[in-house]
């Protein structure tokens, strides 16, 4: 019996998430991590996504067939057209300019171990990850689910973010920063994404004498958890500090719930208080909650993704 799915990837600087998922569940035992090799040439590095994308489908079995593939995908990248903007990152710099969908869905129709086993309404789409992640987490069981107005929020070596309404992404309106991104946000000597980050934790510690030259960010949470003071004071600053930065865009959208993910997220308990308090302070009273895990919420949400547009 032929099963109809959707193989999902997490694309990132070092690592490539990959799985399969079918109504709209995924299927674990076609998850996987692939290296990313984000310093391959073009041809080499389509030829990579191809590879995995052909892993992935093996692992789901002879009579399985490819809807669609959705990607989440770092920026600065063309979403609606699949033209990779990304340059001066380090990382996928050969892509700059290029047509990535279009080129891998030609990679895929002429590979032997593929080109049989996708579908006839076969698409690739992409999107920002942490508008996927958002997607991903208003569907039912994820920390979204049911909310009116949420902002969702992806904290690790940089910053990302999305808006929702009633579960449908807003990017371009009068009270939402636009495609709903707050990396961009100014504040003092840089941007959110200086702050409210690794660099941002990291900068706070090394304020506070702090020794960063030894501990990151998970030895400086383990460290809180035991109960050292001046790092417990740490995280709680750290916690103001997103409020000080996200409160104007914050405010004007007037949440009833923020959603954290990503690595940072994991500390959350340590500085989602101080969070919460400091924004009621400018009279924003928003629910936080900690997404359970961040990369199966992004993969969900690439599934809600291909599955709106076939509809």
């Amino acid at each position: 019996m032929t099963t109809s799915l959707i193989v999902a990837f997490d694309v990132g600087g070092t690592q490539i998430k990959a799985a399969a998922l079918a109504d709209g569940a995924i299927l674990e035992t076609t998850a996987g991590h692939y290296e990313s090799r984000a310093d391959l040439a073009a041809g080499p590095m389509i030829a990579r996504f191809a590879d995995i994308f052909a892993d992935v489908l093996a692992k789901a079995g002879q009579d399985a067939v490819a809807a669609g593939l959705g990607i989440a995908f770092p920026g600065p990248f063309d979403y609606a057209t699949g033209v990779s903007r990304i340059r001066g990152l380090g990382k996928f710099e050969s892509l700059y300019g290029l047509s990535v969908g279009r080129l891998l869905e030609e990679a895929l129709r002429s590979d032997d171990r593929t080109s049989g086993r996708l579908s006839s309404q076969f698409s690739i789409a992409f999107e920002n990850d942490a508008a996927l992640f958002g997607l991903g987490e208003s569907l039912p069981g994820g920390a979204a689910a049911g909310a009116n107005r949420a902002v969702c929020l992806t904290i690790g070596t940089g910053l990302g973010s999305c808006f929702l309404e009633r579960g449908r992404l807003v990017k371009r309106r009068g009270d939402v920063p636009p495609e709903g991104w707050l990396y961009s946000v100014p504040w003092q000597e840089g941007t959110a994404d200086h702050y409210i980050s690794r660099r941002g934790i990291l900068r706070l510690a090394a304020r506070l004498g702090l020794d960063t030259k030894q501990l990151d960010v998970r030895e400086l949470a383990a460290l809180a958890d035991a109960g050292e003071a001046e790092v417990l004071r740490l995280f709680e600053q750290f916690g103001t500090q997103m409020a000080d930065i996200l409160a104007p865009p914050l405010r004007r959208f007037q949440p009833d719930l923020i959603v954290l993910g990503g690595q940072i997220s994991k500390s959350a308990h340590l500085f989602a208080p101080a969070f919460r308090q400091a924004l009621a302070l400018p009279g924003l009273h928003a629910e936080v909650r900690v997404s359970r895990d961040t990369l199966s919420s992004t993969l969900l949400g690439v599934y809600g993704l291909m599955t709106s547009q076939a509809t």
